[in-house]
């Protein structure tokens, strides 16, 4: 964990997000990647993100990079629950649940997982 955390959460500004379930927050200082909500005038951001953040102690780049819930529940956010993924692979993997993606018979088994994984090792190595 990282010495000093990046953001610091303003604990009465959590709520539901954009009605998936998901939680929102503001930040001190403001996230980069805020976004706003239709009935706040303040910028927002997934509570989920801030807290691996400030556990990793750096800022994830959002085109890249999703954090996963392991228990699917976007209301837990234990640190022990999310994990980082690439935005490819999260998709990949939700879908693959929804039974809407086939695996190509070219493609090896675990060979896609295993270069996301290559690229999260080296993005979290840059720390």
């Amino acid at each position: 964990m990282a010495k000093k955390p990046l953001f610091k959460i303003i604990p009465d500004s959590i709520v539901k997000g954009t009605g998936d379930g998901h939680l929102v927050c503001r930040t001190i200082p403001v996230h980069p990647g805020a976004f706003k909500l239709a009935e706040h005038k303040e910028p927002y951001v997934y509570l989920a993100r801030v807290i691996l953040e400030n556990h990793l102690g750096k800022i994830i780049d959002t085109d890249k990079f999703d954090i996963h819930h392991k228990d699917e529940n976007p209301a837990n956010n234990a640190i022990s629950n999310l994990v980082l993924t690439t935005t490819q692979d999260h998709a990949r993997g939700h879908s693959k649940k929804k039974k809407f993606w086939k695996k190509s018979p070219r493609t090896k088994p675990g060979q896609k997982r295993k270069s996301a994984q290559r690229v999260i090792e080296a993005y979290l190595s840059q720390i």
